[in-house]
């Protein structure tokens, strides 16, 4: 290969021989998050599965301008979340899946939250600086979810579209036929409790949850049918012992928001509430002891800073954190996508 051709190859400028895509396309990414949000907010994708639209009959549906529906679309058909047929736009199968309102397992929830809680630069700046939760003004979130219901309700959607699939993947993986009674600690919309309480009929499961939540979970409860199963029970993880008579203690995405410390204080609640032969499951996005990923969850790291006071686990401090606290045969499993269970019994 000649030199001419080798660098219209590479399209790397002599001067500038370290590719400068690296950086670019994770300045860029941002744009993906504020483009599927601010569609997700609008209903585009809603619109988009109930089948395929010509431009002028979209952009009339949407309300937008010619410009910014030709550029919404030009975006999302990039990232491969809107589709062209002979009929017009339509939404792909993932859009349609994980990105639409009526969809089981949908993330809606989650992505719509972006639109009035992004993760700007500006909150991120001044989180590191402050060490302190930013995202409602510096208001602490779990107080202004307890004072504020349409708080509660739109943060509670939000984790129940990210907790649907992994909770399936949890209840297909984890072997809970001897368990009975199950307290899913700051259980929020009950994702987790009703995928177990499907999995397993014999399972009793209690949701505990401050009171603003608990009426958002019974709801979620009936619309999946299983309220003879599954509760709710109002109650403080800080400032009360968990209740006895459960034979398993669940933590879904609760230790990462808190610190090591506190993190601590909650597993030996849970060690001291079991009875001998009682099991902890700790549901969590971990990051792999060497660092090497995944990017994903190491990226939540900055979500935990801006709010709350805590951070992501690795794989070895959850094991060591069980440990410490009295547990034993503790072990990974995963669960689905990025997430996955550690769990241990009492001695």
């Amino acid at each position: 290969m000649t030199d001419s051709a080798d660098r219209q190859e590479r399209l790397q400028p002599t001067r500038f021989p370290i590719d400068d895509k690296r950086v670019y396309d994770a300045y860029i990414a941002g744009r993906k998050s504020a483009a599927i949000a601010a569609a997700v907010r609008a209903g585009l994708f809603d619109l988009l599965a109930g089948g395929a639209l010509p431009f002028d009959r979209l952009q009339s549906e949407m309300g937008w301008s010619e410009r910014g529906t030709r550029s919404m679309l030009d975006a999302l058909m990039a990232m491969g979340f809107v589709e062209v047929t002979t009929d017009g736009f339509t939404a792909s199968a993932d859009a349609a899946a994980y990105l639409t309102r009526a969809s089981a397992g949908s993330l809606w929830g989650l992505v719509d939250m972006e639109v009035d809680s992004f993760l700007s630069p500006a909150a991120l700046l001044e989180a590191l600086a402050e060490d302190r939760a930013t995202v409602y003004g510096g208001e602490d979130p779990w107080e202004a979810h307890a004072a504020d219901p349409a708080k509660a309700r739109a943060f509670t959607a939000a984790m129940h579209s990210v907790s649907e699939r992994p909770a399936a993947g949890l209840a297909e993986r984890l072997d809970l036929s001897t368990a009975r009674r199950l307290l899913d600690v700051g259980g929020g919309s009950g994702a987790l409790s009703i995928s177990l309480a499907l999995a397993n009929p014999g399972l009793e499961c209690v949701i505990w949850d401050i009171p603003s939540v608990c009426p958002i979970a019974d709801e979620y409860v009936a619309s999946a049918g299983c309220g003879d199963q599954v509760t709710s029970r109002a109650g403080d993880m800080f400032e009360e012992d968990y209740p006895s008579g459960f034979d398993t203690v669940l933590l879904s995405q609760i230790l990462h928001d808190w610190s090591f410390e506190t993190g601590a204080k909650l597993v030996t609640k849970a060690f001291e509430a079991l009875p001998p032969g009682g099991r902890i499951v700790i549901h969590e996005k971990l990051v792999e002891d060497d660092d090497s990923g995944p990017l994903a969850n190491q990226l939540v790291h900055l979500d935990m800073l801006v709010w709350t006071e805590g951070q992501q686990y690795r794989v070895s401090e959850l094991t060591d954190l069980l440990e410490r606290c009295g547990f034993s045969h503790v072990r990974r499993v995963r669960t689905a996508g990025y997430w996955s269970a550690v769990e241990g019994s009492k001695p």
